[in-house]
C-alpha cells in the first residue's frame, strides 16, 4: 500500500513516515501541496495523508485537485490538523472515503485507523 504524506512540518513529516513505514507502508512524502500535486501522475496512491494548513498550495486544494483527476476521485483522503477541528466547517467531506484527525491524534490510534481503513476485516491479520 502506498500512501502520499504531505506536511510542511518535517518533524511531523518524518515521524508519519517512520510510524507508517514501519506499519509496512510504502510512503512518499511531499513538504506542500504543490509538491504533492506533482507525485499525483503515479498511478499507485492508495491514500493520500495532508496537513490543512501549508504554504503554496494547501491541504483543501490539494484535495480539489486530486478530485479532479479520475485516478484519485475515490482515493481515501485524511485531513491532518494542528489547528483542531477549526476547519470542520470548511471542509466537504465525503464520510465515505474523506476524514478529518488532528495532529494531537495518538498514533497508534491513527495507524489502526488507517489499517482499518485500507484493509477492513483483514486489518491485523496474516493472510
Amino acid at each position: 500500500m502506498n500512501i502520499l504524506l504531505v506536511d510542511d512540518n518535517e518533524d511531523y513529516l518524518n515521524f508519519m513516515k517512520e510510524s507508517l513505514f514501519l506499519n509496512g507502508y510504502t510512503v512518499i512524502t511531499a513538504t506542500d501541496g504543490s509538491e504533492a500535486c506533482q507525485h499525483l501522475d503515479r498511478p499507485d496512491i492508495d491514500l493520500i495523508i495532508s496537513d490543512i494548513k501549508m504554504p503554496t498550495l494547501d491541504g483543501i486544494m490539494l484535495h480539489a485537485y486530486a478530485r479532479e483527476l479520475d485516478r484519485y476521485k475515490k482515493t481515501k483522503f485524511i485531513f491532518i490538523s494542528g489547528y483542531g477541528d477549526a476547519y470542520s466547517d470548511v471542509l466537504c467531506l465525503d464520510s465515505d472515503i474523506d476524514f478529518f484527525f488532528s495532529k494531537t491524534t495518538p498514533v497508534a490510534e491513527l495507524l489502526t485507523f488507517i489499517d482499518n481503513l485500507m484493509f477492513g476485516e483483514f486489518a491485523g491479520k496474516w493472510v
